[in-house]
């Protein structure tokens, strides 16, 4: 008996081809209906017999587009509608938003190669896409996702295009990005003073690439934002990028125009392969050569350090340029350093053009600017996320929340800031968003959030924040509250990141302990001290801080993260060492600031970053850091270099469990002469003992890793390595163990224990939640 059917299928499944794959699965099976984009997902009506439905359901859901992600689809038998024949309905607009956000996506193999035939009508145009690659989340203005309802809206197909839209067998059958060179996007080249220049768009990309030739910086507009590309063969051309980016060592990526030339860099096994050259196309950190051989300009691109990030040309018009130039070249974000990326042509010439030599634009707009991605694969083909952002964000994919989560928005913490939401039983976390103290930061925050309130019709029924009271994010989210009168609570930094990897390994309702380490620069503790190096238990739907490294002393605000010998000053101060450092200081400033020290007026700290900038200024790796987390590299590299050099893993040089004796045992022994390469392994092998004894103290055998100082691989392997056999060990998977999970961590944290608040004052071990 002939019937109808409604489907519906929730998740990433819009952006990624879905309806013309479904299309296809109903005329091969000669079904009536109709398939539609909504506000909730896809929907499809078919005509069929019950056995036949029933077919037609598990073709659509169990072999879906490789770039879709169901999360929830259902089937139902509806009232009979007669349909003629199977087509692609209009999409439908009205009802509440409630649909996963595409990320952007690489070129594909087949455009490109269509980029290269000379007889194809998209030979050479630097915006070919098709339903397997392009911008999606970049360009959205409402959902849902349609053409005329992203930055592409504006441009018309020609017949051509608009003949392969139209036709179920072509590739770019209901593409919404279709374009070509006829009815598509224009690229303009601009000089350092914002002048146009007059050239054919075949000759503006010439232009660029012999730019690039001759030692110039161009920066490009890409997918999220602007790139600046330059030789990264040509040392000088280098040395006035980092001049003028006023960025004197951090590390800068590079993009490489194949895997031949990729391979004579550095070392890259299969796993490495398939992150740099996946449809995310990341940056991903590979070790170099002890010779690179394609000429790069290793110690001015990568001062002092073993790895090299490295990213493949992801969109058509990089593929255009490095298909051409043939060598490595420099790709880092288009920005004032400290700023976020330039998405906007206006400010790119504004602000740019004092750091490049010209500057090429395009007329699509972006709407959500993106960084790079950033990613390591680990020994054990595990992924540790530096950056997540482009390709990867905003939509998380998870199993801990249940349906009935109410609206909520997190707003995640300071330097490395995010925000999280969910909406309707789904879960969003915003792309990086940078250090929330630079003013364009904060302004790139705002304009994110506001689009996301506009794509949803935000009305989020609380707002979490950070318990720090000067964080801007947590000033916004008191303000937000306020002005919509609904609930705000705060929530302890170390807190949020122990939940977060809890709840990245579906770990919020365990039936044993689980110790948690977390371990970063700063975040504001219970006791008005700033931790950064604590233990806590999690069990009984308690969070418990049963242990932290020993106070030292936290002077001169930010100064101290800027300048290591400062950690190195206050934890020789603090626990009574005796260390060769007054030479890093003037006589003013040892004498003033062992005053301030001795003084114990100032605020005390746990912070287990600021040991790493520590160790790395009595070892004389680094006294000052130009960039964050820079003595720490340094003391990963040096440690790194020893074990390869030596072919030798680290002992245990440093005995007992007592943190400040094993500080002295480090200085006495570089004091002797011992190689700080040695020492910098040494360390951090104690430091993986150190978590293992405290394990053993609590008699607990599952232990979850949080916070900016597991962003250390060599740490990180140690710990696998080391604790793996007798130890449950938990890690970060599809986030940063860096402040970028603190949103998503802030969440957990109320699906946890929001039944124990019930709106009012509680207590969870010394923790006010409302103030």
């Amino acid at each position: 008996m002939m019937d109808t059917y409604h489907i519906h299928i929730e998740g990433q499944v819009q952006g990624v081809g879905f309806r013309p794959f479904v299309y296809r699965i109903a005329k091969e099976k000669q079904v009536s209906g109709w398939v539609n984009n909504g506000m909730n997902g896809v929907h499809i009506e078919i005509n069929a017999d019950r056995g036949g439905a029933d077919e037609f359901y598990h073709e659509v859901t169990k072999h879906a587009p490789v770039l879709a992600r169901i999360t929830r689809h259902s089937f139902k038998r509806i009232p009979y509608t007669k349909f003629p024949s199977f087509r692609i309905r209009e999409s439908y607009q009205k009802g509440k938003p409630n649909l996963m956000l595409t990320p952007d996506f690489a070129i594909c193999n087949d455009c490109e190669t269509e980029l290269t035939q000379r007889d194809n009508k998209r030979y050479e145009y630097p915006f070919i896409t098709c339903t397997n690659c392009g911008p999606r989340y970049s360009i959205v203005t409402e959902l849902p996702y349609d053409r005329e309802r992203t930055a592409m809206g504006s441009f018309e197909m020609c017949d051509s295009c608009s003949e392969e839209y139209n036709n179920p067998s072509d590739r770019r059958h209901y593409s919404q990005t279709n374009s070509c060179t006829a009815c598509g996007i224009s690229l303009q080249l601009m000089n350092a003073k914002g002048r146009s220049l007059k050239l054919s768009q075949k000759n503006i990309i010439t232009r660029t690439i012999n730019e690039i030739y001759n030692g110039s910086i161009v920066a490009i507009k890409g997918i999220g934002g602007y790139l600046l590309l330059a030789d990264a063969t040509n040392q000088k051309t280098v040395a006035k990028l980092r001049a003028r980016k006023h960025r004197p060592t951090k590390p800068f990526a590079l993009m490489y125009p194949s895997f031949v030339t990729l391979a004579l860099d550095v070392e890259i096994n299969q796993h490495e392969k398939n992150a740099v050259y996946s449809t995310e196309s990341p940056i991903v950190l590979l070790k170099l050569l002890d010779n690179p051989l394609s000429g790069i300009a290793v110690n001015e691109i990568v001062p002092g350090l073993n790895e090299i990030g490295v990213m493949r040309p992801y969109a058509p018009l990089f593929v255009l340029i490095m298909h051409e130039v043939n060598r490595p070249l420099i790709a880092t974000s288009g920005n004032v350093s400290g700023s976020p990326v330039i998405y906007d042509d206006r400010k790119a010439v504004e602000y740019l053009s004092g750091i490049a030599d010209f500057i090429l634009v395009s007329n699509r707009d972006i709407v959500v600017p993106q960084d790079d991605s950033v990613l390591k694969i680990l020994p054990d083909t595990s992924r540790l996320i530096f950056r997540r952002s482009r390709g990867f964000a905003p939509a998380f994919f998870h199993t801990v929340f249940k349906n009935d989560m109410p609206d909520l928005l997190a707003m995640g913490a300071m330097l490395k800031s995010t925000f999280a939401l969910t909406h309707r039983g789904n879960t969003y976390i915003s792309q990086y968003l940078g250090d929330l103290e630079c003013f364009d930061t904060r302004e790139s925050y705002r304009h994110t959030l506001t689009h996301f309130y506009s794509l949803f019709n935000l009305k989020p029924e609380t707002i979490l924040v950070d318990k720090h009271p000067a964080y801007y994010s947590s000033q916004l989210g008191k303000e937000m509250a306020e002005k919509s009168n609904i609930n705000r609570i705060q929530i302890q930094h170390h807190e949020a990141h122990f939940m977060a990897v809890l709840a990245e390994n579906d770990l919020l309702k365990p039936d044993y302990n689980i110790l948690g380490v977390i371990w970063d620069g700063t975040g504001f503790g219970n006791d008005g001290t700033i931790w950064g190096g604590e233990f806590f238990t999690y069990q009984d739907e308690q969070i418990i801080r049963t242990g932290n490294i020993p106070l030292f002393g936290n002077i001169l605000g930010d100064k101290m993260a800027r300048e290591p010998r400062l950690s190195a000053l206050s934890l020789c101060n603090s626990f009574g060492l005796m260390a060769d450092i007054e030479a890093k200081f003037t006589k003013v400033e040892f004498s003033l600031y062992n005053k301030i020290l001795n003084s114990g007026k100032g605020l005390a700290t746990t912070s287990m970053g600021r040991v790493f900038d520590a160790v790395a200024s009595l070892l004389d790796v680094n006294d000052y850091n130009t960039f964050e987390g820079e003595a720490a590299m340094h003391l990963q590299a040096i440690a790194e270099r020893y074990i390869s050099t030596n072919n030798k893993q680290p002992g245990r040089i440093f005995e007992g469990a007592d943190f400040a004796d094993v500080i002295s045992q480090l200085i006495d022994a570089y004091r002797l002469g011992e190689d700080k390469g040695k020492l910098a392994a040494e360390f951090i092998a104690w430091l993986v003992e150190f978590i293992g004894l405290k394990a053993k103290e609590l008699d607990i055998n599952h232990i979850a890793f949080s916070g900016g100082v597991f962003q250390n691989s060599f740490l990180v392997y140690l710990l696998k390595e080391r604790l793996g056999k007798e130890y449950n060990l938990y890690f970060h998977k599809q986030l940063s163990p860096n402040d970028e999970c603190v949103s998503f961590g802030q969440l957990a944290w109320y699906y946890r224990f929001n039944t124990q608040v019930r709106r009012s004052r509680i207590k969870v071990k010394q923790r006010v939640i409302y103030d």
